[in-house]
């Protein structure tokens, strides 16, 4: 099979001939149709993560068809189309047992770390990590449900419990999360006031359901979100960047507010007066990625046509590096995809 192959943290991605992966007891073998370029490549490929080791094939948003089972596998039949979720868990543990297997206690890693990614023609996953993929959505959109669509439809719904018309702050809304998350929160009934850098994210954010844009590096953006809000502060904010909005984030807080911390690629440490905290009933909390049957419920979102993924570009795979250079400079709107 085709692969590009990681053979070293800060290298380049090098196109080789590979065996394809043999499936083993539980685990599917996927014939890889298409498979998103993320943010979490570019950390993984530039040796931020720890338990990352190379030569490693890249790429966790894989959407494909099955083509081989592993020992024990039963649900899945060869043909069927599939997406997958990211991480590997145990399945046992008392998180796993109660639908919370994002934070799994036995946490095992990563598709496209710990299993071979879809960076290449064929990968095995776990048939715990796949949800079928009906023929009414194409592979493209397929390939991105579950972090971009899943992540910030896991933030809404079990983290911070958006409320038809509330008034929420979506900080770096023109990526490939944030334009999602504006269309869900819109689907919710909220009300979106969208920031990120540049005309063009920010015109796709009106495009997507904002209400109101502000870009930081021009506008105090929780002055806005005072204004908007006739001073009380907004209900909830979805912060996708980190260090570089936290603290204007949590001056645009109202009031009972909620602060859902889902990305943080600017950095991760900020301050906040605990004082502050108590006199406002703050609730400032974590979110993880998706669970498997969050993600069945967004491919139903979809295929209704209630969330429409944006894929702004299908690639080949020898378009990679160039798909990389362009998301690191922040030039990609939505999600992009590489066809294998």
């Amino acid at each position: 099979m085709k692969a590009l192959v990681l053979e070293e943290f800060g290298g380049p991605l090098r196109l080789k001939e590979l065996p394809p992966p043999e499936p083993g007891p539980g685990e599917v073998l996927v014939r890889v149709r298409v498979c998103a370029v993320d943010q979490f490549d570019l950390t993984i490929r530039a040796g931020k993560l720890a338990h990352a080791r190379v030569p490693l094939i890249l790429g966790h948003e894989i959407a494909g068809e099955v083509v081989g089972l592993g020992p024990g596998v039963t649900r899945w039949q060869p043909g069927q189309r599939v997406t997958s979720t990211l991480y590997l868990t145990c399945g046992r543990c008392r998180h796993c047992q109660t639908g919370r297997e994002t934070i799994c206690e036995n946490f095992i890693g990563y598709v496209g770390i710990q299993t071979p990614g879809g960076y290449a023609e064929y990968t095995t996953v776990p048939e715990a990590n796949l949800v079928e993929l009906p023929e009414s959505i194409p592979f493209a959109e397929g390939a991105i449900l579950a972090n971009a669509i899943g992540t910030p439809f896991h933030a809404f719904t079990k983290r911070m419990r958006l409320y038809p018309g509330e008034q929420i702050v979506i900080t770096g809304a023109g990526g490939g999360v944030g334009l999602h998350a504006i269309q869900l929160a819109r689907m919710m009934g909220a009300r979106v006031l969208a920031v990120d850098i540049g005309p063009a994210k920010l015109e796709a954010a009106i495009a997507n359901g904002a209400e109101i844009t502000i870009d930081p590096t021009t506008h105090d953006f929780a002055q806005a979100a005072r204004d908007w809000t006739h001073g009380r502060g907004v209900d909830a904010i979805l912060e996708l960047t980190g260090a570089a909005t936290l603290p204007t984030s949590l001056r645009a807080l109202g009031k009972g507010g909620r602060l859902v911390i889902v990305g943080f690629h600017t950095g991760s440490k900020f301050a906040v007066e605990a004082s502050q905290m108590v006199a406002n009933e703050w609730e400032i909390l974590g979110s993880r990625n998706v669970t498997k049957r969050e993600l069945a419920e967004v491919v139903a979102l979809v295929q209704a046509g209630q969330v429409r993924p944006v894929v702004s570009g299908v690639y080949p795979l020898a378009e990679a590096e160039t798909l990389h250079t362009r998301l690191r400079q922040q030039q990609i709107l939505g999600r992009v995809v590489l066809e294998i």
